[in-house]
């Protein structure tokens, strides 16, 4: 089986699919609670809104991701608070939590993604012949040059062609043209190449948040959009599925939500609620989801990337030395202390 894993960035999953969330009582509240320093209303923490913004809900915002949801299952993901996308995505990719990536802000600094593989990485580890690939807007999340990355750059594979990394430039419309240019990658390097596993990445709708709040027509219609991107990544595959009768595994999730008024990083339910979705195209019209994706009730942000790397067979090696590996005397990853005066 193959993997197409589609990150969509400040997605609200109640907003795109109400009726699957209302249905599910898992989405109502987290699993577990927040630490107290990334509180709303904690120093450093961004003011509330004043008055209150109301948000209306449409249905039909998002046809392609309501038939993969028919089609497949959708499993309440809870994120751990700093809800912003360096710790979000840093946890997802990796099945690490905030302090064993060390990975507090969206700065990096004093990361440790190099010995926190991500999902792609494993699939190559476990079986070197893999082919795998990535496509983003955000250069945190595969450029080397950037502050992570998140995604392994593997630069031996690359020039052997088993793993290909595509980061956006046009930002000309801002993450509406980087999206549209990762999306026309993608789906090519998807129909034609058809790699083991890829993660495509898209950030237009996180950024009609930011710009205009969740409560916004803006917001909505960068949703649409979004969706229509899916829809596009999906064909892809579901033609070599149809042409080649391969068997893939599509699976969609998000590092956040947005506030009415716009903005996150805090522990409100609307910002902290995730989801992963998860759907099987295979030729085997009987063929389920694995067994792994049909038991959670729910997730947490770090056991997305062991869910589907065990849908997908993946094992791990292992070594049980008599020593912690890797083990420096260094500063322990305990996180910020929220103290502005450390803040720069």
């Amino acid at each position: 089986m193959k993997l197409l894993l589609v990150g969509l960035d400040g997605l609200r999953v109640d907003l795109a699919l109400p009726g699957p969330v209302a249905a599910d009582p898992a989405f109502a509240a987290p699993d577990h609670p927040a630490d107290p320093r990334f509180a709303a209303g904690s120093p450093g923490s961004a003011p509330p809104a004043d008055p209150p913004v109301s948000v209306e809900v449409v249905d039909g915002l998002a046809p392609t991701l309501q038939r993969l949801t028919d089609g497949g299952r959708l499993v309440p993901v809870w994120m751990t608070p700093p809800t912003d996308s360096g710790p979000g995505w840093s946890s997802l990719l990796t099945g690490t939590t905030h302090e064993q990536n060390n990975v507090w802000w969206n700065e990096f600094v004093g990361h440790r993604l190099g010995g926190c593989p991500d999902v792609l990485s494993q699939v190559f580890f476990a079986n070197p012949r893999a082919r795998t690939f990535a496509a983003a807007t955000w250069s945190a999340l595969v450029d080397p040059n950037g502050p992570g990355p998140v995604i392994h750059t593997r630069p031996d594979q690359q020039v052997g062609g088993q793993h290909r990394v595509m980061r956006a430039t046009d930002f000309s419309e801002g993450c509406r043209s980087a999206d549209r240019q990762v999306v026309a990658h993608a789906t090519q390097v998807l129909n034609h190449e058809g790699p083991d596993a890829a993660f495509v990445y898209l950030e237009g709708v996180d950024e009609a948040g930011h710009r205009s709040g969740a409560a916004s027509e803006d917001y909505r219609e960068a949703v649409r959009t979004a969706d229509e991107h899916v829809r596009f990544l999906v064909k892809a595959v579901a033609e070599r599925v149809e042409r080649l009768g391969e068997d893939w595994l599509v699976a969609v999730v998000t590092d956040h939500g947005h506030k009415p008024e716009g903005g996150h990083g805090e522990d409100e339910v609307d910002v902290r609620r995730s989801f992963l979705l998860v759907h099987r195209i295979s030729p085997d019209p009987d063929a389920g989801l694995p067994a792994p994706l049909t038991t959670p009730p729910t997730l947490r942000s770090h056991e997305v990337t062991p869910a589907l790397l065990a849908a997908l067979g993946v094992r791990a090696g292992s070594w049980t030395p008599d020593h912690e590996v890797g083990a420096v005397r260094d500063v322990e990853p305990l996180g910020p202390t929220r103290d502005l005066r450390f803040e720069w």
